[in-house]
């Protein structure tokens, strides 16, 4: 008789879906800290269009306002209800954010999670982003009597940074860590003066410092090579703020709240010939999705709810497939990756070593082989081709005891044979 022989797909090439430049629109709600200078929407929206992509920005950034201001002021409900926004970016009070976690709490989370709520009641889609300031350039002396830690640059920075993550995190939102980059250039590049003579607002290099983080994240690509430069920097001074954007973004997703977000499609399969065709094992490995679709190559779909459940396709032509699949959250979100692949193998050797049958199967505990596998050393596998162990058949039985629950593949090689069973 014959058995089914496990075939690993050839995996040709990985690639997502190619998504054309579409023009992003993103709106700042803040104060002064994000109007200074040329302000940083028109920055990043001129850096933007340097390296290609299509941006419309909008601002509404009163000085001194805060959350709570926003939360009441008709001219910002009006902006947020104006259109379906891609990205609206929330800017707090320079100070508020490295008060006492207390106070913070009281004065500033309840604000935060009510725009958000505004936000997302116009567009459940629109991305929100905090934007992390800096600390004040030698600490926050008026109310270091109060709080030690705005004593000090470090301490205020420390604050600023911890309370926009806990931001992030309970409003299911990102990060734009421009604080973060602040500091990083403080260390690096002492001698690019990042704030205003009044050792809070930013400079020219803070504003375009900003603008480059922003750029970043919301692109998810370096700003490095950019055209626009404002004027008074330096092409050298430039590429030193973009690099360094990039690299205190992309260095701590996780952190950021983009991967722990993020919508990522990919999947791993493996493939038993049949007597006629072959039937393809596929497991979702997609993070943050709550729906999928699969596009088998050969015409039929098939939409998957539960991520946790494996999918089984045959196909009756043994041949080359392009396999999709869309990962979606909610009606929002949604990432493709494509794999062309060949399903392919080798005849099966048919004599009496091959002829090799097992009971019961499915079991509990064991199987027993008929013939032909006494003092095998076999190998098992999970369904993604992941080796899992190695065990010896004694008396012609296999003991599964310490294996869980699940759908595995025994491997049987020898100096004459090579067999796989399901």
């Amino acid at each position: 008789m014959k058995f089914k022989n496990l075939l690993l797909v050839i995996s040709l090439i990985y690639f997502s879906t190619i998504i054309f430049a579409q023009e992003k629109s993103v709106l700042f709600i803040g104060n002064s800290y994000t109007y200074f200078n040329e302000s940083v929407p028109t920055t990043f929206k001129k850096i933007a269009e340097s390296l290609g992509e299509e941006v419309t920005t909008e601002m509404i950034a009163p000085g001194g306002y805060r959350f709570s201001n926003h939360c009441t002021n008709q001219a910002t409900l009006d902006l947020i209800n104006s259109r379906n926004w891609d990205y609206v970016v929330l800017q707090e009070q320079s100070q508020l954010p490295s008060f006492p976690p207390a106070q913070v709490a009281n004065e500033v989370y309840p604000y935060a999670a009510s725009l958000c709520n505004t936000i997302r009641q116009n567009d459940i889609c629109s991305q929100i982003i905090f934007f992390m300031t800096w600390g004040h350039k030698n600490g926050d002396a008026s109310n270091c009597p109060y709080y030690e830690p705005l004593c000090s640059y470090e301490g205020m920075q420390w604050r600023l940074r911890q309370s926009y993550v806990e931001l992030a995190e309970d409003n299911q939102a990102w990060v734009s860590p421009v604080g973060m980059a602040f500091a990083q250039i403080r260390q690096s590049n002492p001698e690019i003066e990042l704030y205003s003579s009044d050792n809070s607002h930013p400079s020219a290099y803070g504003t375009y410092l900003a603008a480059c983080t922003f750029y970043s994240t919301i692109f998810h690509k370096s700003p490095v090579g950019a055209t626009y430069i404002s004027q008074g920097i330096e092409a050298n001074e430039a590429q030193i703020l973009q690099n360094t954007a990039w690299n205190i973004f992309a260095d701590s997703l996780n952190t950021w709240q983009v991967d722990t977000t993020k919508v990522r499609a990919d999947f791993e399969q493996c493939v038993f010939l049949e007597e006629q065709g072959a039937e393809v094992m596929f497991t979702n490995t997609s993070q943050n999705a709550d729906s999928c679709l699969w596009k088998f190559g050969d015409g039929e779909e098939l939409w998957q709810y539960n991520m946790n459940e494996q999918i089984s396709h045959t196909y009756s032509i043994i041949d080359s497939y392009t396999i999709c699949l869309t990962a979606y959250k909610g009606n929002c979100y949604y990432d493709t990756i494509c794999k062309p692949s060949l399903i392919t193998g080798k005849p099966e050797i048919e004599n009496n070593l091959t002829k090799i049958n097992i009971y019961p199967n499915p079991s509990l505990d064991k199987i027993i082989f008929v013939e032909n596998a006494e003092n095998q050393v076999c190998s098992i596998f999970d369904l993604a081709g992941r080796k899992i162990c190695q065990k010896e058949i004694k008396d012609k039985t296999l003991n599964l005891t310490d294996l869980a629950n699940g759908m595995y593949l025994i491997e049987i090689n020898s100096e004459t044979f090579k067999i796989h069973l399901k």
